[in-house]
């Protein structure tokens, strides 16, 4: 606005100006072109007095005077235009102008303040309908559930063991138990009296939905797992050239797992390997199964040796001794060996043990015999 006012304004003295030079010619052309003399004044130029009237003089001069002033004013004012021209901001080509910030949102009265509130109270609550502690509270309960739903029974886990047992094939004989817990797998060794492996040839398990077994279908290990903690069932196994099945009771949730069982079947299985003398049936000393397994006999005494090849019970006048090498001396009265190689000796008392060690022969003396 102030850019059009200013035109407008010059343009008007533009016109005041040429309005006021026609002025001056048509009184210049209305006056008589005849000059009038006048009597010259003591100094003045005769020769300027001849060119301008004195009267006419008199006139340019205050017209020249109300001229001059008139274009003094127009400077001033073209200055003053230019000045304000050149503080109006431009934008470059191609460029976004910058707006000026806007405020703030302020509600006008306390009634559009409370509504305003509850509307955002009523979206954040259909958004978000529960708090972050009532989250956290939910997933600490179903933290909980879950923990609860896995967990065994009891709080600690299972007691592995490791243990071998005799089996009585003889008719009313009780099976042996197996104790599984679920997740936990359970291996079943097959040895003859012999300590060599005893062959699988089938199985058949009496809930298939309870537990689940392993085998490699040639070998004399069984890997068995219960599936549930509560569903009992039992297992017949046949052991190549044996004509009786081997029955297992199988019992799942238990606080002590085992898990290695090494079942000893009487007699020689096929892979036996030849032996001098005959062995006794592992059922008639069950000390000396307590022996293979690292458990001191019953009322045994443990002797001294002078090396840890073997350890040595006295137990009356029989000793029963435990090494994982042969005994070559003196001959034994009963022995009984592991899948793992270990062996168990029944013999009568001497002080002095040959043994046979990676091919070579070593001595064992036996200390408080008397």
């Amino acid at each position: 606005m102030l850019l059009v006012c200013q035109g407008i304004y010059a343009e008007e003295s533009s016109a005041d100006l040429l309005g006021l030079g026609a002025a001056r010619s048509f009184v210049s052309e209305a006056k008589p072109s005849t000059p009038q003399t006048k009597p010259i004044a003591p100094g003045q130029n005769p020769t300027a007095s001849a060119n301008a009237p004195a009267g006419n003089a008199v006139e340019n001069d205050d017209n020249d005077q109300d001229l001059e002033q008139f274009m003094k004013g127009q400077s001033q004012n073209t200055s003053t235009s230019s000045t304000v021209n050149n503080t109006v901001p431009s934008t470059a080509a191609g460029a976004t102008p910058t707006l000026p910030p806007t405020n703030p949102w302020v509600p006008g009265d306390n009634n559009e303040a409370l509504a305003n509130a509850g509307a955002f109270r009523s979206i954040s609550q259909d958004a978000f309908p529960l708090s972050p502690d009532q989250i956290n509270a939910l997933r600490n309960m179903l933290d909980q559930t879950q923990r609860a739903q896995a967990a065994a029974p009891y709080k600690t886990p299972p007691a592995p063991t490791s243990t071998s047992l005799t089996i009585d094939l003889a008719p009313g004989a009780v099976p042996p138990v197996i104790r599984l817990s679920k997740g936990f797998v359970s291996s079943l060794v097959f040895i003859d009296s012999t300590g060599a492996p005893w062959p699988i040839e089938a199985f058949d398990l009496g809930d298939p939905t309870a537990f689940n077994i392993s085998w490699d279908k040639k070998g004399n290990t069984l890997m068995v797992q219960a599936r549930q903690d509560y569903s009992y069932g039992n297992l017949a196994v046949n052991l190549k050239n044996l004509n009786t099945p081997v029955m297992l009771t199988l019992v799942p949730g238990q606080r002590v797992v085992d898990y290695r069982v090494d079942m000893r079947v009487p007699g020689q299985g096929p892979q036996a390997a030849p032996s001098i003398g005959d062995d006794l049936p592992a059922a008639a000393d069950n000390q000396l199964l307590n022996v293979l397994n690292g458990i001191a006999p019953m009322n045994g005494r443990r002797l001294k040796t002078e090396n840890d090849f073997a350890q040595v019970w006295m137990v009356g006048d029989v000793l029963y001794l435990r090494s994982a090498y042969a005994m070559l001396s003196p001959a034994w009265v009963a022995k009984m060996s592991s899948a793992d190689g270990m062996n168990a000796y029944k013999l009568p008392p001497s002080p002095l043990v040959l043994l046979m060690r990676h091919g070579q022969i070593i001595s064992v003396k036996v200390e408080g015999l008397s």
